[in-house]
């Protein structure tokens, strides 16, 4: 649904237009310790129902404006078709909002062309009920009404206009609910901050503390408060969560998989009232948490990126990123998987880039990473272009298929496009990513009726599945994994064997090529495919990713890694609630130190060096 937008002011709109070549003065807090570990993760994602807590300001990742009415308060509040309802009128087409997305004005009683009489955000819903309880304080700028629900109860005596104390429980999964029930056209409703409980200790402003106790037990002074603390924008328990990763992958926080995004003008902006749109956090955003942190952001761009994108977000990410901090610079996220719309809009590209070579008979999956390496490498040269004398700091790297070493020669290479760049695809960019995810295939439906005979062994089927990953059994000793010769993809020595074969067919790949093997993503893979509803496989998962065991296999893997030549290992992902869709966090929530993943993970966090030549910076 498109909002009826006021015109952005004609500054901003310019300045899209404007060269960004002055590098900004960044403030000493916003500045980390370049790391010279070898691991990198991925953010989950960055939507109301995430269980982390990545800002300060709760109310840049709620949940996309609800337009609402009350009966019977509102007469019109009925007759409702195609899946509308008083919860959401879906009427957010009708909505006129300014240049940031805030609600400019608001039907009045008698409007007969609206149902809605309110907007909404939601936040906190379903997160694993990780939000902090207590008092959380709302700023914002202009003239109107915002009222609470659901978890949240406005403290009306401590309570004014511009600031409001909201009571916030976290017994229930229901969430804050946050409505202008009220805007003055002349001075709308906008600039809205949602601050938690808490703040920062006096003596250092880094130590995230709920009270002043809290500082006093550790010498560091008094609480500053969230509220009193300015220019920060990242919460810093999860920037001390992520601090000494090499790198921060924003896949998900940028939402490449689905995103239409081309031109600049288009793009997120940091002052939008939510960072949850179609198109995500904006990227300014993004390498201000990477700088921060003291770690690389590894970006992808949107598969529809024009060059002019391409060119002020490169100008833009020069003038904001860092010292001594390197640009991971991906286009678009797995070109090869089906499961994406960017693999079949790129089809589409090559088939009409190469009508000859399909006249020919030539497949357009055989076009397709010919294609999509060559528009990679052209975009990559244009952000290298704009970093001038700096170009060695941006690292523009392929997506390969891990179990699929054709699909990475055919990118390198990209024989159909030779012609038009004059070169070889592999010699315009800087490395090959792959994601070596171990045991996809367990949860195939051709192997299922195997798979349902472990439910009935007394451990719910642990030790046969753990057998079939490590293939090996809890003593340690060597075991025929137990789905070998019942699928082509079990591997006689286990599923986190059969990765270090695609590390190694990846890494010759590239190394023939005089480029480093990076993972972009890795990690367990137990899943439910589409239409899967066996309650008993999503059990014995979830179990799994609690057990000891997969620690183990994580351990495994990324020493398999090494030993392969492999450099950057950038885990997928950092926090992510267990449910049907994945078991991808290191955490169940942020706040989960304990979750055997994240403790096989952390010595690369925090102590192990970068393995491969040259690291160190």
């Amino acid at each position: 649904m498109k909002l009826k937008l006021f015109s952005r002011p004609a500054w901003l709109a310019s300045a899209a237009a404007v060269a960004l070549t002055a590098t900004i003065s960044l403030p000493a807090h916003a500045v980390g310790v370049p790391s010279n570990h070898g691991a990198g993760v991925n953010l989950g994602s960055f939507e109301y129902w995430s269980p982390d807590f990545p800002t300060i300001n709760q109310f840049k990742r709620g949940g996309g404006w609800l337009t609402q009415c009350s009966y019977p308060k509102d007469a019109g509040c009925t007759n409702f078709t195609n899946g509308a309802s008083s919860w959401d009128t879906l009427e957010q087409s009708k909505m006129n909002v300014d240049e940031f997305g805030y609600p400019t004005s608001l039907p009045a009683a008698g409007d007969t062309s609206a149902k809605y009489r309110k907007v909404s955000a939601l936040m906190f819903q379903d997160d694993g009920r990780v939000h902090p309880a207590g008092k959380y304080t709302v700023l914002y700028d202009g003239a109107g009404t915002i009222e609470y629900g659901l978890a949240g109860t406005k403290v009306g005596a401590e309570s004014k206009p511009g600031r409001d104390i909201v009571s916030v429980t976290n017994s229930d999964s229901s969430g804050l609910l946050l409505s202008i029930t009220a805007t003055d056209p002349s001075n709308h409703i906008r600039n809205v901050r949602v601050l938690p409980p808490g703040g920062v200790c006096s003596l250092d402003k880094n130590q995230f503390a709920l009270t002043s106790a809290d500082c006093s037990a550790k010498n560091l002074g008094s609480l500053i408060t969230f509220e009193n603390l300015t220019g920060r924008i990242w919460h810093p328990q999860f920037v001390a969560d992520l601090k000494g990763f090499r790198t921060l992958r924003f896949l998900d926080w940028n939402k490449v998989n689905s995103s239409q995004l081309a031109n600049w003008a288009d793009r997120p902006r940091r002052d939008d009232a939510l960072w949850t749109g179609p198109d995500g956090v904006p990227m300014n955003m993004l390498i201000s948490l990477a700088n921060e942190v003291g770690a690389d952001p590894w970006i992808n761009l949107p598969m529809k990126a024009t060059d002019d994108y391409a060119k002020y977000f490169a100008r833009q990410a020069k003038a904001t990123l860092a010292p001594k901090l390197n640009l991971i610079l991906e286009y678009s996220n797995e070109p090869w998987n089906y499961a994406f719309p960017a693999s079949h809009w790129m089809r589409e590209q090559a088939r009409n880039t190469w009508p000859d070579q399909i006249a020919k008979g030539i497949s357009d999956y055989e076009l397709q990473p010919s294609w999509y390496a060559m528009r990679s490498a052209q975009l990559c040269q244009i952000v290298k272009k704009e970093f001038g004398a700096d170009a060695a700091r941006v690292k523009c790297v392929f997506n390969g298929q891990a179990s699929n070493s054709w699909i990475s020669a055919q990118q390198l290479d990209c024989p159909y496009a030779v012609s038009k760049l004059g070169q070889a695809c592999y010699k315009m960019v800087d490395g090959l990513a792959i994601a070596p995810y171990f045991g996809a295939y367990i949860g195939d439906a051709s192997v299922r009726s195997t798979v349902k005979t472990w439910y009935a062994d007394s451990d719910g089927g642990l030790g046969k599945l753990f057998q079939e990953i490590l293939g090996q059994d809890a003593n340690g000793n060597k075991v025929t994994p137990p789905l070998y010769g019942k699928t082509g993809e079990s591997y006689i020595d286990g599923a986190v064997a059969q990765v270090k074969t695609w590390m190694v067919a990846n890494k010759n790949i590239a190394s023939a090529r005089g480029l480093p093997l990076l993972s972009y993503e890795g990690g367990q893979h137990l899943i439910m495919y589409g239409g899967d509803t066996d309650q008993q496989w999503l059990n014995l998962i979830t179990a799994a990713n609690r057990d000891p065991r997969m620690g183990t296999a994580y351990t495994r893997t990324l020493n398999d890694w090494q030993a392969a030549g492999g450099q950057i290992y950038a885990l997928y992902n950092h926090v992510y609630k267990p449910s049907k869709y994945g078991m991808w966090g290191l955490k169940e929530n942020e706040y989960q130190e304990g979750n055997v993943k994240w403790q096989a993970v952390l010595p690369y966090r925090d102590t192990k060096q970068c393995w491969w030549t040259g690291c160190t910076r």
